[in-house]
């Protein structure tokens, strides 16, 4: 495993994209550059602020954000660590790099919160909708999508039985995964648009009962726990924690992945 080592591979493609598409943004490429430089320097400071001047132009990928979580870990900021790990693996969910350096942030962070078991064909359907990037599912939902157009057009234009029967049922068979890659890739894609988890960045966040400051005082969570917000209301959202409380805090007091 690469602990706290810099990821290259998804930064070369980038750097190439940003050459031959994008000419007015070599900025960006050099400050990638820069960034790998003044990491290898251990000037984490400079490097964290290139490296956030490419995630601001619009150029993201796990790579970037694992990167900028080692940068932050290794200037002793875990709870942006934490951050950024959060955002790469929501790009590369099945990194085992992010998910090891992420569990070893979280080592940092006050609240030992023990999160609720998962059933284990929650565990397993989770896996399975992660174990393919949103690009590939939707290929494979067109590809079993025109394979159904073909089979069905065989159907309908065949004069043996024999033939009519197969190419019927292999076709339904064939709009059926269609529709239920179309629905996985639609729903990795949702998570992506929906930023609905968050980290707290506050040293400590007093969890109410109520959107309210005189709201009853439920307990308090600390930097660096990840949050997901189920309802908004004003400033106040409402989170869910992974032991399953739940309370309104400031939407100031934290950060969306």
């Amino acid at each position: 495993m690469k602990i706290l080592t810099l990821k290259y591979g998804l930064l070369i493609v980038m750097m190439t994209v940003i050459q031959f598409s994008f000419g007015q943004s070599n900025a960006v490429k050099d400050s990638l550059n820069v960034a790998n430089q003044l990491y290898s320097s251990a000037k984490y400071a400079d490097c964290i602020r290139k490296y956030q001047f490419v995630v601001k132009q619009g150029f993201e990928s796990a790579e970037v954000y694992y990167n900028l979580g080692n940068a932050f870990y290794k200037s002793g900021n875990a709870t942006y660590a934490i951050l950024n790990y959060e955002r790469a693996k929501k790009l590369a969910p099945n990194d085992d790099d992010i998910q090891y350096n992420l569990d070893l942030a979280r080592t940092q962070v006050v609240d030992n919160i023990v999160p609720l078991p998962e059933p284990g064909f929650l565990r397993w359907w989770k896996e399975f909708i992660t174990s393919m990037s949103i690009n590939t599912w939707g290929t494979l939902s067109i590809l079993t999508f025109f394979i159904f157009l073909s089979l069905f057009g065989l159907f309908l234009l065949s004069g043996t039985y024999q033939v009519k029967r197969l190419a019927f049922w292999i076709s339904i068979s064939a709009i059926c995964i269609s529709a239920i890659t179309f629905t996985i890739g639609a729903s990795l894609q949702s998570k992506l648009i929906n930023h609905n988890t968050a980290v707290v960045t506050d040293r400590s966040v007093r969890v109410k009962a109520s959107p309210s400051e005189t709201g009853t005082e439920l307990f308090i969570v600390h930097e660096g726990v990840t949050v997901r917000l189920t309802d908004k209301l004003g400033d106040w959202v409402y989170v869910s924690l992974p032991d399953g409380n739940k309370g309104w805090i400031k939407e100031a007091s934290l950060i969306r992945i």
